[in-house]
């Protein structure tokens, strides 16, 4: 049985991805077919196929899944055909945060968490500037991440499944302990569960950008484009 842990970008992940390998005691696996944009889809590795091919996979131990992974109806198909996942994590934050997040990312980086990879010719470290279009196309695909999850969580399409926030996550409050306990109820996992603040020290410092009005709008008409769906915990 595995965990899968999906991790929308900025959302703390990392350290909530090292807390998750402490209590379970394993390190995580990426699944994803490449960095950047190549989260999008999920690429199984030939040990595994070849493991379920001949009815080995009791041998595979994976118990944790980690990666900004959208759950098109192809990576969920993958994820139970080949993992026998038992629970869901998601975490999210604010949809402005975030994008401060994204411009912080694309001012020392220049490339956003879910870009292309670029060619040498492209990657041309010049000023940076917030209507960079690599920027509209992180903030598209994060809230096509949250529209594809929430749709998925709110009309019980997906079972066993936790939502975490980034406020949680850095702050270890009681509502963050309270959803890692309900996750684990094993004894032997959970007396490894710690709740401290040392897998904090990775979450960096928060610099304040302008947000460019095409932004909010982007955000304001996608959010308006799926009525079906409750963004509010982004909000």
């Amino acid at each position: 049985m595995s965990i899968v842990y999906s991790a929308s970008p900025g959302s703390g992940s990392n350290s909530f991805n090292k807390r998750l390998e402490i209590i379970l005691n394993s390190n995580s696996i990426r699944l994803n077919a490449a960095g950047g944009i190549g989260h999008i889809v999920l690429d199984i590795p030939v040990k595994k196929k070849i493991l379920k091919k001949l009815n080995l996979n009791f041998l595979d131990k994976t118990k944790l899944i980690y990666g900004h992974i959208f759950p098109t109806k192809k990576n969920l198909s993958l994820l139970e055909n080949y993992y026998n996942v038992s629970h869901y994590i998601i975490s999210y934050r604010n949809i402005f945060e975030q994008l401060n997040y994204f411009y912080k990312w694309q001012k020392y980086e220049f490339r956003c968490p879910l870009s292309f990879p670029e060619d040498k010719n492209f990657n041309q470290k010049e000023k940076f500037k917030s209507d960079d279009f690599n920027l509209d196309l992180n903030l598209l695909l994060v809230l096509n991440f949250y529209k594809h999850w929430f749709y998925l969580i709110q009309n019980n399409k997906i079972k066993n499944v936790t939502l975490i926030s980034f406020e949680e996550i850095k702050n270890l409050n009681e509502i963050y302990k309270k959803k890692i306990l309900n996750i684990f109820k094993n004894k032997n996992i959970r007396d490894r569960i710690k709740f401290n603040t040392s897998a904090t020290s990775n979450l960096k410092k928060k610099e304040e950008f302008e947000i460019l009005p095409r932004h909010k709008n982007i955000i304001n008409d996608f959010i308006s484009s799926y009525k079906e769906v409750d963004f509010s915990l982004i909000l």
